[in-house]
This record gives C-alpha cells, structure tokens and sequence, in this order.
C-alpha cells in the first residue's frame, strides 16, 4: 500500500465531523489547524490531539479551476495511458472530468505499524466518506477503483500483490462485470490489463453491476 488513500467524488457536500468521528470507537478523529489550506483538515489517531503520534490524515481539496484538486484530476487523467485496461482509461478519462472534490487521506506507516487497530480506524473512516459521498478510489500503488470499490485499472509497473476485488467495463452495454483477480499471477494480470477476463475467472462472470 502505498502512502496514500484517495476518494474522487462529483459530490462536494461536507462530511461532518461528528459522522466521521462516530466511525471510529477504538480511535479518534480530529480536526486539525492548518492556516492556508482550503477546506477541512483532519487527523486519525488513538486520542485527540496527539499530534505526534498521528495514524493519518485527511485532507479535503475542492475541484475549480486554478486549484490543487484541479492539478491532481489533470496528473491523474495524463497518466492513465501508462496502464489499462483500455476500456477503463476511457471510461475514467471522461469520469475524472466530473470530479468536485478529492478526499486525500495520508498514512503514516510506523504509527500505524504500532497500533493494532489504526489501519483499520483509517479504513473506516473512508469506508463513511464514500458511504456519505460516493466516488472513485485512487490507491498509491494499486490504481484505480471504480464506484463499487473494485480495481478497474493498474499500472503494471507497479508492485502489485495479493487477490483483489476487480470489474472489467463492458462498453457495450456500461455495465461492470465483477471478478476475482489473482495480482500475484501474472498471465491473470495480463489478461486485465488488456481488457480480457482472465480465464480462471469466466466461468460465472456473466453477473454485471454498475
């Protein structure tokens, strides 16, 4: 896993805190003072106010022109062509222009690695911002997840492991088709990447969500 955890939502409503806050009962959520930055900042931690020993932190910046959030959408769009599959960089190119604010949670790995439930307060906590708000997933070092919260597309530089939740796009009809993807397996892989379900998989695929 990479540093950072990202939501992409068409949604810009704000997320109260006091939601956010009741998502994690083995930890604490808090907002935290930044001067100059736009929109909410907030702290993951064991108890309120240990600024030095921080799980993570969420960052909220609005989509507009002439913003971070605005710079991060045009990054993201130019680097879409260095993976696939294709469907899906066509399908996220034109999705990544509808974006009104980006959700970037940072972690910090040794805080983390010290708590026992820390990586798991995070994830709560961005299980409730996309519950509360919708959108893509964007994973340092995994790729993208579409609205379901399945790997739609990866670069295959990446360090890749495990099994994974993913969905290939059929374009003809906009529905996604969900399997299993073995990431550790490289035929599996490459047969995503072209847009092709892997063989394993076909049998039972023709299940489709949205």
């Amino acid at each position: 896993m990479g540093d950072y955890l990202r939501l992409l939502t068409v949604n810009d409503r704000d997320v109260p805190l006091a939601t956010l806050q009741r998502a994690v009962p083995y930890g604490a959520v808090w907002s935290v003072d930044h001067p100059g930055m736009l929109g909410n900042y907030l702290a993951i931690g064991p108890a309120p106010n240990e600024q030095h020993n921080v799980w993570a932190t969420v960052e909220r910046n609005p989509v507009a022109p002439n913003t971070l959030g605005a710079e991060e959408v045009a990054e993201f769009i130019d680097s879409l062509d260095s993976g696939g599959p294709p469907s899906a960089v066509r399908w996220l190119s034109d999705y990544l222009e509808t974006i009104r604010a980006i959700y970037a949670i940072r972690i910090y790995p040794e805080a983390i690695l010290s708590h026992p439930d820390a990586l798991d307060a995070v994830y709560a906590v961005r299980t409730t911002l996309h519950d509360a708000v919708g959108g893509i997933g964007q994973w340092d070092g995994h790729g993208f997840t579409n609205e379901s919260d399945r790997l739609v597309w990866c670069d295959p530089r990446m360090d890749l492991r495990g099994k994974t939740r993913a969905a290939i796009l059929d374009e003809s009809t906009g529905d996604w088709i969900p399997f299993e993807l073995d990431l550790d397996d490289q035929e599996e892989l490459s047969a995503f990447l072209k847009g092709e379900i892997p063989k394993s998989q076909r049998t039972g695929s023709s299940h489709r969500t949205s």
